[in-house]
């Protein structure tokens, strides 16, 4: 069979299905190479809120006036965006004299006029509104400067209704010219809500406060978090990055750990302890980052999460093009170096025991690094092989020579043992089935990740970019996973090249999870690596066909552990797709085949509330007869796996 070549080129109009010849897989026993246990990971970045406002657990935005979205683009504008008043105050931002501390140095001014009573104060609007839940505990906190004694009401209340779904009491006593941080807290809503039309409230007896003024600043609201970790994540999304099965991810970026100019790139050393002393981060993707899930809260999800962490480093370019110079580069390398003994040192290093003074004692593991990102932009090539990646590689390997290091460009400046390169794949459907080969013929010696991938295209096309995978979509993205998977002795990793974003925010792009203030979408390229990640064998496997190398509609890798068989099969807009199966050697006579489907290759995953999943996977079991098991698929875009 000749690869699938009958398409329709015309845009938006979809591919041809394709008749398909029954064929006969024959599956060696044994004789392949050991697969590589990080195959199928995540990239995780601060992008389109996907830290603030998403995986991180804080719920009030622009908690700390740090700075803004200003024409879709991260500013040190201060607002009081988000903030309202409640009664007849007025809300400004001011630069505080004195500070809470030298990071958060503007404040929120709340004036009161004279003759005020009854309550008065503010209320946030979340990120896109609040999930109100009364089975989960709650903590509120809030730092205050100004003359009050006197109760503040904290509580949610829904927009729609009006209905009060808390109110707890918090005792304050604050002066003038001082600064009172307000401990958290804890509470449970009295009632849970439907929908995320809720914002939160702080009132204050406004007899008290008649004629005065008050500033407030960090003040934030946690819903109890993954493993009830301090400053931790998302209950919830925890639990549906968990689902996808990774094995590794990438921190902290990507692109938003270069920041966009000199001296705005993401600081390792800005991310670490009290929350007040963390200035935050120009982020890349449109917005001001808190920097409050910093690099220790990272490694605590991810190791909370069993993943190994592949670190990125900040190599010295940036994405407007700005380059650290040569004779400038040493004072970055220094701090990288700090960085890593941070991560790695025990108690008896510097940076060790400043890790442990901080309630870490116990080391992080890093065994891979990414020397910077995507270095082949911008104009970084030049420079990246001139000096900029030796520097860091000599520096690295001297004081962790084991370490795997990664380069962002092909090939890598420096090659030797343990030295990886990264490849990125942002492509349409037809170039994603096109790679299903593309490491067939690679050069063994070096080894790869596909550190970002994503089909952003439908069929050949070259835009618009398509916000809802479709299931074609997700198979071509798998086809590729599957050439990764039969050549992943040189393939030691994949990552999908956002693992997750809010769903309101830039809709007409990719992420393998979406998420709302109180719903998760999975996408279908979600449960592609979900089921791969979990049905895979620590061995790749030979198959054969009667069609010699021949291959579409439907595509194919085998792995093994031991005497079980793992071959998954996609069928790729295949009609009536029939393949009989014959494993040579021992195996048993019935088979459990995982099948992962959709009504059409069209179709997409939408929110609960919008319709919800069109994908399903079903187990079912298949008995052996004549020697074969006989995979038939009943829908033109599908993934079978067979077990055995």
């Amino acid at each position: 069979m000749a690869r699938l070549i009958n398409y329709l080129f015309a845009a938006a109009l979809p591919l041809v299905l394709v008749a398909a010849q029954r064929q006969t897989l024959t599956v060696a026993a044994s004789g392949g190479n050991t697969s590589s246990p990080l195959l199928f990971g995540t990239l995780y970045e601060d992008i389109y809120h996907s830290g603030d406002g998403g995986l991180y657990a804080e719920l009030i935005r622009n908690r700390a006036f740090q700075g803004s979205s200003q024409n879709g683009q991260a500013s040190l504008v201060r607002t009081t965006d988000f903030w309202h008043p409640i009664g007849n105050v007025q809300l400004s931002v001011e630069q505080s004299s004195p500070p809470l501390s030298a990071s958060l140095t503007y404040d929120m001014r709340v004036d009161v006029p004279a003759g005020t009573t009854g309550q008065i104060g503010f209320y946030n609007d979340g990120f896109w509104g609040f999930h109100v839940d009364s089975s989960k505990r709650y903590a509120a906190s809030f730092s205050i400067k100004g003359n009050y004694n006197g109760s503040v009401t904290v509580g949610f209340k829904n927009t729609l209704s009006g209905t009060q779904l808390s109110s707890t009491n918090i005792s304050v006593q604050s002066v003038d010219g001082t600064w009172t941080s307000v401990s958290p807290s804890v509470f449970q809503p009295t009632s849970s809500s439907s929908n995320s039309n809720n914002t939160f409230t702080f009132l204050f007896d406004g007899s008290l406060l008649a004629g005065k003024s008050i500033q407030v600043n960090l003040l934030s609201l946690f819903k109890q978090t993954y493993n009830n970790r301090h400053n931790g994540v998302r209950e919830d999304l925890a639990a549906s990055f968990n689902g996808l099965k990774s094995t590794w991810v990438r921190l902290p970026g990507g692109n938003n750990m270069q920041g966009m100019s000199l001296g705005n790139e993401w600081h390792w050393d800005f991310t670490y302890g009290d929350l007040k002393n963390r200035p935050g981060h120009l982020g890349v993707w449109g917005d001001y980052q808190t920097n409050g899930f910093g690099i220790l809260e990272m490694m605590q999800w991810a190791t909370d999460s069993q993943q190994r962490v592949v670190l990125g480093l900040f190599a010295g370019l940036h994405i407007g093009g700005a380059l650290v110079s040569q004779a400038n580069l040493g004072g970055y390398i220094d701090s990288s170096m700090n960085y890593l003994e941070f991560l790695m040192g025990d108690s008896s290093t510097t940076w060790g025991a400043k890790r442990a003074s901080l309630g870490f004692p116990t080391p992080f593991k890093v065994d891979h690094i990414e020397i910077g990102n995507e270095d082949y932009l911008n104009g970084g090539t030049n420079s990246y092989y001139a000096y900029r990646f030796q520097s860091f590689y000599d520096r690295i390997r001297a004081t962790y020579p084991s370490m795997t290091l990664i380069s962002t460009i092909v090939p890598p400046p420096v090659a030797g043992p343990n030295t990886w390169v990264d490849l990125h794949f942002y492509y349409n459907q037809d170039t994603f089935v096109a790679l299903y080969d593309r490491f067939d013929n690679a050069n063994r010696s070096l080894p790869i990740i596909v550190g970002e991938y994503a089909c952003i295209y439908e069929f050949s096309n070259g835009s618009p970019e398509i916000g809802a995978q479709t299931m074609g979509m997700a198979l071509a993205e798998g086809i590729m996973l599957l050439g990764a998977e039969r050549n992943s002795d040189i393939v030691k990793g994949t990552a999908y090249g956002a693992m997750i974003k809010e769903y309101n925010e830039e809709p007409g792009t990719v992420a393998v999870i979406k998420h709302t203030a109180n719903q998760i979408l999975h996408s279908t390229s979600y449960y592609i690596q979900q089921t791969f990640s979990q049905y895979k064998g620590e061995e790749t496997v030979a198959v054969s066909t009667q069609y010699g190398d021949g291959i579409g509609p439907v595509y194919w890798s085998a792995t093994r552990t031991g005497a079980t068989r793992y071959l998954k099969l996609i069928n790729y807009y295949g009609s009536g797709s029939v393949v009989d199966v014959v494993l040579q050697g021992d195996h048993l006579s019935t088979a459990q085949v995982i099948t992962l489907t959709a009504p059409d290759c069209s179709s997409t995953n939408k929110l609960p509330q919008l319709g919800g999943e069109s994908t399903t996977i079903v187990s079912s079991t298949l008995t052996q007869s004549n020697g074969r098991f006989t995979v038939a698929f009943e829908n033109p875009c599908e993934v079978k796996i067979l077990i055995a």
